[in-house]
């Protein structure tokens, strides 16, 4: 879709509701929806819940989730996009890989796009979403073209990168908001799909393919 195409779709503000926890980042952000043309900021949330209610409240035409700096970022989004169906997603990251891309979406994200972005093309980013187009960084896009289909789930990934950081099962467990016996299920799976012969081999082989 054309630019000028994108912009007579839109024929009003977009709204915009921020998902950020760092005041910094948040007060940042505020700023730049506030004196950016077209765009009409309606709140700004410091938590996945909070994002979550104030979506529901607010219904934004958009939500930006900062992936680095929000609480369980892509949990988010899936839980916006089971929520507030209606509502379009943008994930900003910092670099960014082919892992968290194709995270995000699994997840649901209208847009992924590095915070290297002018507020020009940010905004435009947010028009064609609205416009119904998935923007993603064109550069990670390719990567993820050269590299093989990932086969875990979002949520198998998910668990195979919180262990690498964690001990025990139980210790993951109380990460991720499951029980022990989830846990070990989604493991085995994650486990078995990557050929591998335990957890830690399991996410050292998902990390160097690219999948988590």
């Amino acid at each position: 879709m054309e630019n000028s195409d994108v912009l007579r779709t839109v024929q009003q503000d977009i709204t915009v509701l921020v998902a950020e926890s760092d005041d910094l980042d948040r007060r940042a952000f505020v700023h730049l929806l506030q004196h950016t043309s077209g765009l009409r900021l309606l709140g700004a949330a410091t938590t996945m819940k909070d994002a979550v209610q104030e979506a529901v409240r607010l219904g934004p035409d958009v939500v930006l989730v900062d992936l680095e700096r929000t609480e369980d970022a892509l949990g988010t989004v899936a839980e916006l996009r089971r929520q507030c169906p209606r509502v379009h997603c943008v994930v900003l990251t910092t670099a960014g890989d082919v892992a968290q891309l194709r995270r995000a979406v699994a997840a649901g994200t209208s847009g992924f796009v590095t915070k290297s972005v002018s507020v020009a093309e940010l905004r435009e980013v947010m028009l064609r979403v609205v416009a119904g187009e998935r923007v993603l960084d064109p550069e990670l896009s390719v990567q993820a073209l050269l590299v093989e289909p990932c086969p875990l789930t979002l949520r198998e990934g998910d668990i195979l990168r919180v262990s690498r950081g964690c001990t025990t099962v139980a210790e993951i467990a109380a990460t991720v908001s499951l029980t022990p016996g989830t846990v070990r299920n989604y493991l085995s799976r994650a486990i078995s799909k990557t050929g591998a012969r335990n957890r830690h081999e399991a996410a050292e082989e998902a990390g160097r393919r690219g999948w988590i």
